[in-house]
């Protein structure tokens, strides 16, 4: 799962929103088709015809995949951010 996030403290959080942009265009998309990932905005750009046909064939088979609930989520989550600073050596605000 490809999460993206823009730090409260990024020097230039303007460039990191750009970025972001570009991710989730269609070409951004494909590049994450090139890597044989599955983009978020996939079934919308097949109906509309802008995924490469050899892209889309090399997608690997997905049937059965099961992704964390909201609750696992949440519970992973609050256990990063009690062990952060433990783990890792820095505060999370």
């Amino acid at each position: 799962m490809y999460v993206q996030a823009i730090s409260a403290y990024a020097p230039h959080p303007n460039a990191a929103k750009l970025w972001m942009e570009y991710l989730y265009s269609d070409e951004g998309q494909n590049l994450w088709l090139k890597g044989y990932c599955n983009p978020i905005r996939y079934d919308d750009m097949v109906k509309r015809g802008v995924v490469p046909a050899e892209l889309q064939a090399k997608l690997p088979d997905t049937t059965g995949t099961v992704l964390p609930t909201l609750d696992q989520i949440t519970k992973a989550s609050d256990l990063i951010t009690k062990n952060w600073a433990t783990t890792v050596g820095a505060t999370v605000k």
